[in-house]
């Protein structure tokens, strides 16, 4: 993304740079109108301080460490003392310069993640297909089945069924016609409509409710804010130092010494340095970090939580395997009354089971859903109800199935998942779907785990499915957490951030927005939904999760040069404060040494721009435990070792 250079380099050197050059032509002179001119312009050149200062007063109520500072100068500069001060200004701007650059170059690789979407639109009677984000209030927009409501409006025209759940997290089809409101990541499931485009962009309701998630990752560093409020709470005990030291001994450069207790300035260019050069370096090697306080709790994760299906599997679907349960229908039967009800579902395992049976070349009756979620779907077809699901959404709506049909199929210790079939109340049979590994997950895992770091897998897949694919990647049984809600993943990860330092979560689907939420750093990737890549304080860019290994590397590297250079800023402060009282340091050592830190702690927070190059570990396969290795265990053997919980779906 490509941005114009905001710095005005003349105008915020000019003041200091002239009072720099005339404190050393002039000042040796002893010229009084010299001095007095010299003095003007410091006073100029600390202007934006002293700005800073009643900016701080009038917003906080009480002075910052910028009042330190003001009269440090002021007070040198009345004494005839004009080339420290000056020197103090220009090293001041030195190192806010630096900081202003690094954050700059930062801004200028921030990835467009918004996909380009087209629409076509009418605007001033001529119609025309433009790309999302040339869309503009006023503009109709025709929308059919499939499309993403791109923004809030009304509808002017047509009539359709839509999925809210985007938005509301509750499933279920909504029918819309003339006069109604839509709302942006609403889905058309059916129908043509067009929209009249009220809000945009930002103003949309789901973009409130992703900023809202999203807030936590603006802040700056924690320890960052602790040490400038330290900084602003010593401003008072050091001018009352200040003052009494000059009541006793009468001198000023004592008096003065107290002053330059200013650290907190120090640490306010030297730790935003290496936390914005790490941002930078991350997002050239796709992983988007978003905020100081998001990279320093990445730093501290001692806990990672996947979600399944999407994260630690491919997003696609794939249907493997069918058993019908007697001889009442044939597969075929079977599949199209599974498939004609599945037809308007947008969910992976109805949009694969569709064209599933499509390609056995079987025509299908479609039809409304009654109710559906992401785990089963009811609907009427020719007269009979429906019923497509797991085996909690058939309990949940009083259609047995029987325990030992559940258990005899060997495909559920496998890592399929299972999505019965009934019609009418009488289950019909089976369908085995499965979600590929990611070729990276195992490798991932293994580099997490080298980390110190514990891994977590917490699924509304079915017990059996979720505890093989934890088996298959090295993820503990006690870690695996199957058939939890949305709600139910927050309270885990809730529970589970009780037993950590920092928790991450990562997922890529609107379902996971509660656990993002509750947890330390949100994670998704650039192609996951439109509200989890937007309220994530961490995005993989290229869609790989080797990308959170190299990014909690990173993030710890930059939090060891924060802590350095808060050393060296405050070390040096302080020899500087005690080298005045005791020492009788002159001003323009004291503003070489205490200046010149800063400005070696905000070098020392480039040091991340040397391992610019990401280099991940290489991928694996043997990392993963095959299928034959799962079903070749002694499961009976082993359950009083903990093992059997694989098996009984426990842990």
């Amino acid at each position: 993304m490509e941005i114009s250079h905001p710095i005005d380099y003349a105008e915020r050197f000019k003041y200091p740079g002239l009072a720099l050059g005339l404190s050393l032509v002039i000042g040796p002179m002893e010229l009084a109108a010299g001095s007095v001119l010299v003095g003007v312009v410091v006073a100029r050149a600390s202007l934006p301080t002293l700005k800073r200062t009643l900016a701080s007063i009038q917003t906080t109520g009480r002075p910052s460490v910028d009042l330190l500072d003001t009269l440090w100068i002021l007070f040198h500069t009345v004494t005839g003392e004009l080339l420290a001060p000056a020197l103090a200004i220009c090293l001041t701007e030195a190192g806010n310069t630096l900081r202003d650059l690094t954050a700059m170059a930062g801004q200028r690789q921030m990835p467009e993640l918004v996909p380009n979407r087209q629409y076509w639109i009418e605007r001033n009677g001529r119609r025309r297909l433009v790309l999302l984000k040339h869309l503009a209030v006023g503009d109709h927009v025709l929308l059919g089945s499939g499309d993403l409501v791109p923004a809030d409006g009304t509808m002017i025209s047509g009539q359709g069924l839509l999925d809210q759940s985007a938005l509301t997290g509750a499933s279920g089809l909504l029918s819309r016609s003339t006069g109604d409101k839509l709302f942006a990541t609403t889905v058309v499931i059916k129908g043509q409509l067009v929209l009249e485009i009220k809000r945009l962009g930002g103003e949309t309701r789901a973009s409130r409710m992703a900023e809202k998630i999203a807030d936590k990752s603006q802040q700056d560093t924690r320890v960052s804010n602790l040490m400038e409020e330290m900084g602003n709470r010593a401003v008072i005990p050091a001018i009352a130092t200040g003052a009494f030291l000059f009541a006793v001994t009468g001198n000023v450069h004592k008096g003065l010494a107290p002053l330059q207790l200013d650290f907190a300035q120090g640490v306010g260019i030297g730790a935003p340095i290496p936390v914005l050069t790490s941002m930078q370096v991350s997002t050239t090697n796709q992983v988007l970090v978003r905020g100081g306080h998001a990279l320093e709790q990445l730093a501290k994760v001692d806990a990672v939580l996947f979600d399944k299906t999407g994260t630690l599997t491919e997003r696609g679907t794939e249907i493997v395997d069918v058993h019908v349960a007697n001889g009442s229908v044939s597969v075929q039967e079977m599949l199209y009354w599974a498939a004609s009800a599945s037809y308007y579902v947008l969910r992976p395992f109805s949009v694969a089971l569709v064209q599933h049976v499509e390609r056995q070349g079987i025509v299908l009756e479609p039809c409304d859903p009654l109710d559906y979620s992401d785990v089963g779907v009811v609907a009427r077809v020719k007269d009979s109800e429906i019923t497509v699901g797991s085996i909690h959404f058939f309990e949940e709506r009083g259609i047995a199935v029987d325990a030992e049909y559940h258990r005899m199929h060997k495909g559920v210790i496998l890592d399929r998942s299972i999505r019965y079939v009934a019609r009418d109340g009488e289950l019909l049979g089976t369908v085995f779907y499965t979600n590929p590994l990611r070729p990276e997950s195992a490798t991932a895992i293994n580099a997490l785990h080298g980390l110190g770091i514990e891994c977590y897998l917490l699924t509304g897949d079915n017990s059996k499915a979720a505890n093989a694919v934890a088996y298959k990647l090295n993820i503990k049984p006690g870690n695996t957490y199957a058939e939890a809600s949305s709600k139910r993943k927050a309270e885990l990860v809730n529970k589970i951030r009780s037993q950590h330092q920092s928790v991450a979560y990562i997922g890529d689907g609107t379902n996971d927005l509660p656990a993002m939420a509750s947890s330390d750093v949100a994670i998704s990737f650039r192609h996951a939904s439109d509200l989890a890549r937007e309220s994530a304080d961490v995005v993989l860019l290229d869609d790989s999760l080797l990308g959170l290994p190299y990014g909690i590397t990173m993030a710890r590297r930059a939090m060891r040069i924060v802590h350095q250079n808060i050393v060296i800023v405050t070390v040096a402060n302080v020899a500087v404060v005690a080298g005045g009282i005791f020492l009788d340091l002159s001003p323009l050592v004291s503003v070489m040494v205490n200046n010149g830190s800063t400005l070696l702690a905000g070098l020392n927070g480039l040091r991340p721009l040397q391992d610019a190059q990401r280099q991940d570990p290489e991928i694996e396969n043997a990392m993963n435990r095959d299928d034959k290795g799962l079903l070749g265990i002694p499961w009976r053997k082993r359950k009083r070792d903990g093992v059997g919980q694989l098996l009984t779906g426990r842990g």
